[in-house]
């Protein structure tokens, strides 16, 4: 089923996927040719979707050898591109100046983002660190992850405001997920028995300039103790090789 398709059903039904404005907009898209120079890159889109690597390389050949065989996605006010970054990286490469569009007219930001968020989680693999770029860049996200940067942001802030965005940038640079660190918080404030906004405070500071999340769920996980547990996050100290060998 095509986004057209999926258009017209949502208008069908109580639970639609886009509201009835944004359907009607996809419904009454046009197929257009468009020259490349003219077209602007989406903010929202990660860099490491167009990196150069296996996959990318693979597309490129097959751009140079068939052309862009899949059409492209944009906004026909701003001429920003809403789907197709790779195949119009890889089309630019190839010396290839003009590809066919999807044109839709008359969409507001929102509608942009939403757009953007639904061609693009549904093709290649959007990964958390993905979902956080377009997050920080005030892109729509689905409710649970924009939930774990809320909550991200309030652990950090409880501290001192400003913080939880600071943490959230770290994890974006560092290629990695909110979502692991809200969990890594999650379990360990229940090995302690204790879920007040000062432990989870701790244990993100921890996480984010001690060790990391995925250390402190390998260690819950190993049955480290809880006092050594707290011992290690509350003193900002590392555990360095397994719990038994820093139990002293």
């Amino acid at each position: 089923m095509n986004i057209q398709d999926v258009a017209i059903k949502t208008q069908r039904s109580t639970t639609a996927i886009f509201s009835k404005s944004l359907a009607e907009k996809v419904s009454n898209r046009s197929l257009v040719e468009v020259d490349i120079e003219d077209l602007n890159l989406n903010p929202m889109n990660p860099p490491e979707r167009t990196e150069t690597n296996t996959a990318f390389l693979t597309l490129k050949r097959g751009v140079r050898e068939l052309g862009v065989l899949d059409v492209i996605h944009i906004c026909g006010d701003t001429m920003t591109l809403i789907n197709g970054h790779r195949r119009v990286a890889s089309a630019r490469l190839n010396g290839i100046t003009v590809v066919t569009a999807y044109r839709y007219d008359g969409l507001t930001e929102e509608e942009r983002d939403e757009l953007f968020r639904h061609l693009n989680t549904t093709s290649v693999a959007y990964t958390g660190s993905q979902k956080l770029h377009t997050f920080l860049n005030g892109g729509v996200v689905d409710s649970a992850f924009a939930k774990s940067c809320h909550q991200i942001i309030d652990i950090g802030d409880s501290v001192e405001r400003g913080n939880g965005m600071q943490f959230l940038t770290t994890i974006r640079n560092h290629k990695k997920s909110p979502t692991s660190y809200v969990i890594g918080v999650k379990e360990y404030c229940k090995v302690v028995g204790d879920d007040s906004i000062k432990t989870k405070a701790k244990v993100l500071d921890w996480m984010m300039n001690v060790g990391s999340a995925h250390r402190i769920k390998a260690l819950i996980h190993l049955k480290c103790p809880s006092h050594l547990l707290k011992k290690a996050i509350n003193g900002r100290r590392p555990v360095i090789g397994t719990w038994e060998i820093t139990a002293v």
